[in-house]
């Protein structure tokens, strides 16, 4: 469930155009990817603390990040995608992020 403030809100300009959305959610499935692969030890973070590690590790801005998930559905509903199953993964990335 979104917050009201976050409805309201426009989406921001670098996540608008399809390509730059794609562009801006490969960069945070590399930095994901990563982190993953380098963590030897479970590490536990505040979420502001989170955002900071990934701001200067891949230059992810906060702002776009709330709102991965609402554009990748109106991405997937523009493309008349019929077969949600496929993009599973990629939908739990957006609701993460």
């Amino acid at each position: 469930v979104l917050s009201e403030d976050i409805l309201k809100e426009a989406v921001p300009g670098n996540i608008r155009k399809a390509e730059h959305f794609v562009a801006f959610l490969k960069k945070v499935v590399v930095y994901l990817k990563n982190l993953l692969l380098a963590a030897n030890n479970v590490e536990n973070k505040t979420p502001l603390a989170f955002l900071h590690e990934m701001y200067k590790t891949s230059a992810l801005e906060r702002k776009p990040l709330r709102f991965t998930y609402t554009r990748l559905n109106s991405l997937l509903r523009t493309l008349e995608v019929s077969s949600l199953d496929e993009y599973t993964a990629l939908q739990d990335v957006a609701n993460f992020a």
